[in-house]
């Protein structure tokens, strides 16, 4: 009976993985900021038709464009670090 074993697992294929996955990871947080953003807005809309209250909407309202503004801007990061990527990779002609 053998004492060691080895399950052969190539760490490059690993590495693409966990890459791929926070890949994905940053992208959902993006959408997610935009989505919490139009919940927010609409959420303190439908409580301002509730309750009449200014203060609510306006904070809502607040809220929901800082949280929009926060997705917009890791969008364009997401974007530029894109094009810049694509830029150092693409070979000169």
């Amino acid at each position: 009976m053998k004492e060691n074993i080895v399950i052969p697992i190539k760490i490059e294929r690993v590495k693409i993985w966990f890459r791929r996955a926070l890949e994905t990871a940053t992208w959902l947080i993006c959408l997610g900021l935009l989505a919490a953003s139009v919940v927010v807005a609409t959420g303190s809309a439908l409580l301002w038709l509730v309750s009449g209250s200014e203060v609510i909407l306006a904070l809502g309202l607040g809220s929901g464009l800082l949280l929009g503004l926060a997705g917009v801007w890791h969008l364009l990061r997401k974007l530029d670090r894109a094009v810049h990527q694509l830029r150092c990779d693409m070979p000169v002609a």
